[in-house]
This record gives C-alpha cells, structure tokens and sequence, in this order.
C-alpha cells in the first residue's frame, strides 16, 4: 500500500474516532460507581515471521477485592499482514460471577395508606460465557508517539443457569384487603431459571503510546467503544484506560494501568479498576 495513503487512511481513522467518543452518551461518575482489581499474564509463542500464538488467563475483583467477578482463560492465532497491520482470531472461557440483584415490583396502598413495595431478590450464581472474536489492528509512528487502532468483532454466548429468587409481598393475612392493619410481608424462595443468552459486539479502540528516550517505561492512553449489532442503540459501553508499560527484559514487560467504565449493560456495569498485566514472550 502507498505510504501516504495507509497515513491519511489511520489518521482519518484515528480523528473519526475520538469524535465519535463524546457520542455515547457518557454518564459522570458516580458513588455507586463499581470498583476492582482486573490481572492478567499473557504468554506468546511466535511460530514464524508472521504467526504467532497467544495464551492468557485474567482474573477480575469488583467491590475492591472482597468479590470475584470474573475468572477467564483464552488463546489466539496472530498474523502479521504488514509491518504495521495485524490480524488475529481468538476463544475465550470465561466463568463470571453473577451478584445479587434486587427488582422492585408494584407499591402497596389500602385507602391512601402506603403499605411497602413488593419486591423481587435474585441470590448471586456463576454462570459460564464463551466468546470468539476476530481482530484487525494497525499502528502509526508519529516521532516518539505511536497511534493505533483496533477493530474486534466479537460473538459471546451466556450459557442458561439456575440461581434462587426470592419474593417478597405484603398481603392481607385475614383477607380483609380493605384494612391496612391486616397486611403482612410474605417470602417465598424458589428456583429461578436464567435463559441462555448471546450477543455480537463490535468494540473499536484507539489507543496512543509515548516512547520516553532511554527510558523502560512508556505511558500509554486508550479509548473504546463497544456496539451491539445484534440489538442495535448505538454505542452502549465506553472504556477508558491510561497507564504505563516497563519492559524488563527482552521477553518480560508489564504494564499498570487505570480504567474507567461507563456501560448501560447489565452484565459489565460502569466503575472503576485498577489493572495489572504481565506478559512473556517464549
């Protein structure tokens, strides 16, 4: 490919997407925000030039460290197009932990007098996700900065499971419906079933590295954003993550980093995490 045109083309790519960003309708930050620890070790193997096979296992914490909310192995098959342009295929298993979750039902009034809410409580389960996804990626060099842009098609299946809800209604005890006096909290638990689910999401990242002169550590920037394509509103979860990468030996690098999620999305909800990556080349 022409070199000016592969420039224009990332850079038209890279200005695209930071506009797009203010578009998905980040919320501010907020006290409930969720807060956790993300760790992950990657290993890779190259088998020639151009291919190169990566492992990795992450483990995630939320509510700082006292829950776990998911714990993930995945392995995938890189090719190298150009110099600056990669394509890889990857499987992840991932087992996530479900909290509980509470689903305020209908109010109770008797003649004006408000009597509580109903209310639904569904106890925490584990559920297993398996996801496959397909990536391509280039990187441009501007002086000491490098610019990239990631693109991942990716499809996760949830798989069914069972958990306990428990119900809890205010009912007449006498079945006198009319007199408040007579109402009481009922509870009832019983087995809920959790459908299977799926979803396809396209996630686009752009990310920014700085290069410090006779130095092992170099910062680093991103900012992501996930589409569903199967259920189409638009863009319905946004990270953002800085932090720095030290590279230890030829083989050996690491990197820390904090990130910030704002999500409409039941299954990952918007919060905080500090992240901690370690990666080996074989």
């Amino acid at each position: 490919m022409n070199t000016n045109l592969k420039n224009k083309s990332i850079i038209s790519l890279l200005i695209a997407m930071f506009m797009l960003a203010p578009l998905c309708n980040a919320n501010a930050q907020s006290v409930d925000d969720e807060f956790g620890i993300w760790t992950t070790v990657e290993a890779s193997k190259k088998i020639n030039k151009e291919f190169k096979i990566v492992g990795d296992a992450e483990f995630r914490t939320y509510d700082f460290v006292n829950n776990v909310e998911r714990a993930a192995i995945g392995v995938k098959v890189e090719y190298k197009i150009l110099k600056w342009l990669k394509a890889n295929v990857g499987y992840s298993f991932m087992y996530t932990h479900k909290p509980e979750e509470i689903k305020l039902k209908d109010s109770v009034l008797v003649d004006d007098i408000f009597i509580g809410q109903n209310k639904n409580f569904d106890h925490d389960y584990w559920v297993i996700r398996n996801r496959v996804y397909a990536t391509i990626s280039g990187e441009y060099k501007v002086g000491r900065f490098e610019f990239g842009l990631r693109e991942r098609l990716q499809y996760t299946h949830t798989c069914a499971a069972t958990t306990n809800e428990t119900k809890y209604e205010y009912k007449s005890a006498t079945g006198a419906d009319l007199d408040p006096n007579s109402y009481q909290l009922f509870e009832e638990t019983a087995l809920e079933e959790k459908d299977a689910k799926h979803n396809l999401t396209l996630r686009s990242r752009v990310n920014v590295k700085y290069d410090i002169p006779n130095c092992k550590v170099n910062p680093f920037a991103s900012v992501e954003l996930y589409s569903r394509l199967d259920k189409w509103k638009g863009c319905d979860k946004l990270r953002y993550r800085i932090g720095a990468s030290y590279k230890i030996n030829k083989d050996n690098s690491i990197s820390l980093y904090y990130l910030y999620q704002d999500a409409n999305d039941d299954d990952e909800p918007k919060g905080h995490a500090i992240g901690l990556e370690y990666s080996i080349d074989l």
